[in-house]
């Protein structure tokens, strides 16, 4: 079970607002790291693909009104499509297609080749044509067959009424859960990968930038603060996709602030490393002049019980001969000892 610590809301706070804990974030485990960030792209993913889903939804809706009010009566039969109308239809969604032309009629190859270079002017746009639709994105323009395409999909005959019909209730539903689905998986897999590749390059210049200050990091732990110090960017990035995407709120050099936060936040972990390996020299310094206090005491100590015991020493001699002298037998006392040899 997640301590209070370990858990993700605190990581989150932490990662945001104290920086002291940054030293305590290049020392855990990388997968404790890694398993943080994948969760906080989950929340911004799941953010994301909402507001994208809400962007469709009015996109969709709109189209729907178009095609109900506007759009001359059509059908797709026999893998064509018709629409009656003798001239070509000119749309300007600004949605997720910029321009949609409509010419079912018979046209000349120049007709063909003008309408493309219409489409090429935008990042996207489509041609829906009499037996096919040619779409343009920002790399490059695709040509679909009405024939291929129905066979994929099973797509059978349709009238104007019954495409209509198809987008309410049950099945628009169904649209939109598809859609969130596909949104969703793409949209985490490009996350996690530019966030990882961001935190790649932050970790890298955030390690030429300690050898600069001459602190020793290893990379694996600089890469980890990295990913930690992209949390606020990430969020900052989340509320300017929902502004952009609510009020059409654009700012010029998001992406330089996105990159500066980013390093404030990696160089103030590392000068909070620096301070805290300062501090511990520092500890470390009076824990070895206490120490070597400590070992001269101890050392007086003994020189001076060396001193006491030799002294003892000193007086259990002397105590020793007196008590030989006061046991030696009276004849012997005073009586020099006779002479050996040949002063006999």
């Amino acid at each position: 079970m997640q301590t209070k610590e370990n858990s993700f809301i605190n990581k989150f706070i932490s990662s945001i607002k104290e920086f002291e804990k940054y030293p305590e974030m290049a020392s855990k485990p990388f997968s404790v790291v890694i398993n943080y960030i994948i969760k906080l792209i989950l929340i911004f993913t799941f953010v994301v693909t909402v507001i994208s889903i809400y962007d469709v939804s009015q996109n969709i809706n709109n189209a729907i009104k178009y095609l109900k009010n506007e759009m001359p009566d059509m059908q797709f039969i026999n893998n064509e499509l018709k629409v009656d109308s003798q001239e070509k239809i000119v749309i300007n969604p600004n949605s997720i297609l910029e321009l949609i032309i409509i010419d079912t009629n018979n046209i000349t190859e120049e007709e063909l080749n003008n309408y493309k270079n219409d489409i090429e002017k935008h990042n996207t746009a489509a041609i829906f044509l009499k037996d096919k639709v040619i779409i343009n994105t920002q790399t490059q323009t695709i040509e679909y067959s009405y024939e291929k395409l129905a066979n994929i999909y099973n797509i059978g005959d349709k009238t104007k009424q019954e495409v209509l019909n198809y987008f309410t209730g049950t099945n628009l539903i169904l649209v939109y859960v598809a859609v969130f689905i596909i949104s969703f998986i793409w949209l985490f897999i490009a996350y996690i990968i530019s966030t990882l590749f961001d935190g790649l390059v932050f970790g890298a210049i955030g390690y030429i930038t300690a050898l600069i200050l001459r602190i020793r990091l290893k990379f694996i732990a600089m890469l980890k603060i990295a990913i930690h110090a992209l949390t606020l960017p990430i969020i900052l990035n989340l509320i300017y996709i929902i502004l952009q995407a609510l009020f059409n709120f654009e700012i010029k050099y998001f992406e330089v602030m996105y990159i500066g936060v980013t390093y404030i936040y990696i160089i103030t972990a590392i000068l909070m490393i620096k301070s805290d390996l300062i501090k511990r020299g520092q500890e470390l310094t009076k824990i070895i002049e206490e120490e070597q206090k400590v070992k001269a005491e101890l050392e007086r100590q003994k020189e001076e019980q060396n001193q006491k015991d030799e002294e003892e020493k000193r007086k259990r001699g002397e105590k020793d001969k007196e008590k030989e002298k006061s046991e030696e037998p009276e004849e012997n006392k005073g009586v020099e000892p006779e002479p050996q040899g040949e002063n006999a």
